[in-house]
């Protein structure tokens, strides 16, 4: 027993001790007065102390192995003591307690580990796929001293570069933002068909240019949902930019359906289009981070991350979202809200 440990044990034992001595010299004075001071009490209190040594022994040795087995606990080792050991109910029960959270914590600390290497593979992996444009640009920008007459074309295709590097800095920014999404949503009641007309016209730029054709499906001219109406944007608008990427690579009929069905107290969005597919394969791990797939390899700056950052977010809603895919015929992704809570 160190010096801490058998000082840390005496002072836990000064209120019993003081109790203890304190009763044994009343008894004692007591038998005293009663017998005309006829007795000694000088042997009894001996022998009475002998044994509350003997006791404060046994004690501490209980001591010292609990507090073994509490050290063990703060460096994360097992401890063969817990199996021997003759602890009372109470005593197992708290170093049962202590075990349990001693295993949810390591489960916590092992998943925000997970969690910071994830982020840190997916920073990384998003400011790789920045560079990318940026490299093209200043290709573009070299051969546009050289061919001067080609300044329109070169002008476009900055500016198709630089979506890219805008859309990827916005998943960088919202991948960041679902840190602190418990701190940051407003669930309220939010016009469906509204948000998405916002969203067609917010990305007209990007249906003209690459030649794909959207289409709003809905038997009412208004219908609310109750959701975030920030989040639900990302969720919508990354849908959308893979609608469009995926149906550009298509030939014949480039479309974007987007129908708005209510059933009971649930309305359902589907955005469905005639892109090139996901294969079956692929279509179950479209979810995980950095999945891009057979399609992947398609699309120059395929993330893997954007599908991730929806369906997170959905979950974090309580938006059921589902996908069901064809090759060669399209994709269709539904998510179902709550009209009321």
């Amino acid at each position: 027993m160190n010096k801490r440990v058998f000082l840390a044990f005496l002072k836990d034992q000064i209120p019993y001790t003081l109790a203890f001595f304190s009763s044994a010299a009343f008894i004692a004075l007591f038998y005293w007065l009663e017998t005309n001071q006829q007795i000694s009490i000088i042997y009894p209190f001996l022998l009475v102390s002998f044994f509350y040594v003997l006791f404060l022994i046994f004690k501490g040795i209980r001591y010292v192995r609990y507090f073994q087995i509490i050290e063990n606990f703060d460096e994360g080792k097992s401890d063969p003591l817990l199996k021997n050991s003759n602890f009372n109910e109470i005593e197992l029960k708290a170093i049962n307690s202590m075990k349990a959270l001693e295993v949810q914590s390591q489960k916590k600390l092992h998943k925000l580990e997970l969690e910071n290497e994830t982020k840190h593979q997916v920073i990384s992996q998003m400011i790789h796929n920045v560079k990318t444009p940026t490299a093209v640009i200043d290709l573009l920008v070299q051969n546009s001293k050289v061919q001067a007459n080609d300044l329109e074309e070169t002008i476009d295709k900055i500016s198709k570069e630089n979506s890219s590097i805008n859309e990827n800095l916005n998943q960088i920014l919202n991948y960041l933002r679902l840190d602190f999404f418990e701190n940051d949503f407003l669930i309220e009641e939010v016009e469906i068909i509204e948000q998405i007309r916002e969203l067609i016209n917010g990305k007209k730029e990007m249906f003209i240019y690459n030649q794909v054709f959207p289409k709003l499906v809905t038997e009412v001219d208004k219908l609310h949902v109750i959701t975030d109406k920030k989040w639900n944007r990302i969720i919508l608008d990354q849908l959308v930019t893979n609608a469009i990427k995926y149906t550009a690579l298509k030939e014949g009929e480039k479309k974007v359906f987007f129908q708005v069905v209510q059933k009971n107290d649930r309305v359902q969005l589907i955005i469905e289009d005639t892109g090139i597919g996901i294969t079956a394969t692929d279509i179950k791990r479209v979810f995980e981070p950095f999945f891009t797939g057979e399609n992947g390899r398609k699309i120059r700056n395929a993330t893997g991350i954007g599908l991730h950052i929806s369906k997170t977010i959905a979950d974090q809603l309580h938006h059921n979202m589902s996908i069901k895919s064809t090759v060669n015929e399209g994709t269709k992704v539904t998510i179902t809200y709550l009209t009321k809570v």
